[in-house]
């Protein structure tokens, strides 16, 4: 939906859409996934060849993984605790474990649907289609 609303980048008229929104959208949302696999691709090469120090590649690793997780722990406790949209302590329970989840594989996973949606765009994939169903058959009628 970038493209076709890219009139809309840097424009006054749109307020705050076109000059923070969009913006934002074009360059943190749209390329994030070819940044993310630039990342992975260059950790790669630098463990390969020798220079990255795996200790401290590793503290960085679970650092990392703690902060994004507490960091999402806490937002979902401060959702429950404001809204309170749970009826029962078992969903939030589950909410919050998949917390630890969220950032492997689920981002990693998110990654590559992301970069195929970016590759079919540039192949000429420009409209919706229909997913294919699943499941239950619908009963015929007699």
């Amino acid at each position: 939906m970038l493209w076709p609303n890219r009139d809309m980048l840097f424009r006054p008229r749109y307020a705050r859409i076109g000059c923070f929104g969009l913006p934002y959208l074009w360059i943190f949302e749209l390329f994030a996934p070819v940044f993310e696999l630039a990342g992975t691709v260059t950790i790669v090469l630098a463990a390969s060849l020798g220079v990255l120090s795996r200790e401290f590649f590793l503290q960085f690793l679970i650092f990392g993984y703690a902060f994004a997780t507490v960091i999402s722990i806490g937002s979902v406790l401060q959702e429950e605790i404001t809204y309170k949209r749970y009826n029962d302590w078992q969903d939030v329970a589950r909410l919050v474990s998949y917390c630890f989840l969220e950032h492997f594989p689920y981002r990693q996973m998110h990654m590559v649907w992301r970069l195929q949606g970016l590759w079919q765009y540039f192949r000429g994939g420009f409209a919706w289609k229909s997913p294919k169903r699943k499941g239950i058959q619908s009963a015929q009628a007699p």
